[in-house]
């Protein structure tokens, strides 16, 4: 049975008044940071929607068993298969699917994650169906980045935003799901709040990474270290995870030089933070965002470009 995030209470509270009284959209999107528990509020909404019990979802029905299992005929997710993008083949199957009667006899629910992986094409088609919809149809769209949306497709969805936690939401839910000796603030601090983000992604690999490029930044801004040779070693790594990271670290100097050394969120990192901070101007630290934020776009475009070149252009810049 999935369980319902804290922080996305009064959102789902608003959602199931909205069926209990019949004025369920057709299109919906949810919007929100990467890791905010967008797909599990698309995953709840689903199995209520498609529940025959009365407390919904109850997960004893045979419908809640058959979502469970993975199995549901009337419940499908499209995502990225061998692409960046989502294509038309994926979206005709889907429209396909769609048109079709329902073959448990109720409603009919689809995910599409991340939608704004939608290319021009699969937009154009999907809105076809959301300017038409079929009777009990739900098309969920799920995005960290809805303004990448068509407009019309936006348009033609009811918008939930789901943000992230407050510090003590984040705080109290963390520690319930991890061991006692975990350092959870620092973990929440290192996820920007998130903390689905600590469970999926900060592991024993990501922290050893993290400290391993964070070694790198002062003796890359002193000129003690060739930003090619950087380049080379840490293309060994997943680059996006490293463009990603180095964004961060950098940001947090910022914030450190900013709030004169009294903000930090990389705490066990501070004496390297600060260090770093003491060699480069904010400006030329802003500059450096840029340059990262460049290299991820490119990175996660359909160009499919080197990813040691684009850490070499990223790192001759740290300095």
């Amino acid at each position: 049975m999935i369980a319902l995030l804290p922080w996305q209470a009064s959102s789902w509270q608003r959602v199931c008044a909205q069926i209990a009284d019949g004025k369920m959209p057709h299109g919906i999107l949810l919007a929100g940071p990467s890791d905010s528990g967008k797909a599990n509020f698309a995953a709840g909404l689903g199995a209520y929607l498609l529940c025959r019990g009365n407390d919904k979802p109850c997960g004893e029905c045979r419908q809640c068993k058959l979502v469970a299992a993975g199995t549901h005929p009337d419940l499908v997710e499209v995502t990225l298969e061998d692409s960046k993008q989502i294509r038309i083949d994926q979206i005709r199957e889907l429209i396909h699917w769609a048109t079709q009667t329902a073959q448990q006899g109720g409603y009919k629910v689809c995910t599409i994650n991340p939608a704004d992986k939608l290319n021009i094409e699969s937009a154009n088609a999907l809105l076809k169906i959301l300017e038409e919809p079929p009777p009990n149809t739900l098309i969920c769209l799920v995005s960290d980045q809805p303004t990448r949306l068509l407009p019309t497709l936006r348009s033609r969805c009811q918008r939930i935003e789901l943000g992230s936690p407050s510090q003590q939401e984040a705080v109290v839910w963390l520690r319930g799901q991890m061991d006692s000796s975990a350092d959870v603030e620092l973990l929440l601090g290192i996820a920007d709040g998130m903390p689905l983000r600590v469970l999926n992604l900060i592991d024993e690999d990501y922290l050893r990474l993290r400290q391993e490029l964070a070694s790198h930044l002062v003796p890359l801004s002193e000129g003690g270290r060739s930003p090619i040779q950087v380049a080379a070693l840490m293309a060994k790594e997943e680059v996006g995870r490293v463009l990603e990271l180095l964004y961060q670290l950098v940001s947090d100097s910022i914030a450190f030089t900013l709030s004169g050394g009294k903000v930090i969120k990389n705490r066990d990192l501070s004496e390297t933070i600060e260090q770093y901070s003491n060699l480069t101007s904010v400006a030329n630290r802003y500059k450096l965002l840029d340059h990262i934020s460049e290299a991820q776009g490119q990175f996660n475009g359909t160009s499919n470009p080197n990813g040691q070149m684009l850490l070499e252009g990223v790192f001759v810049k740290t300095g």
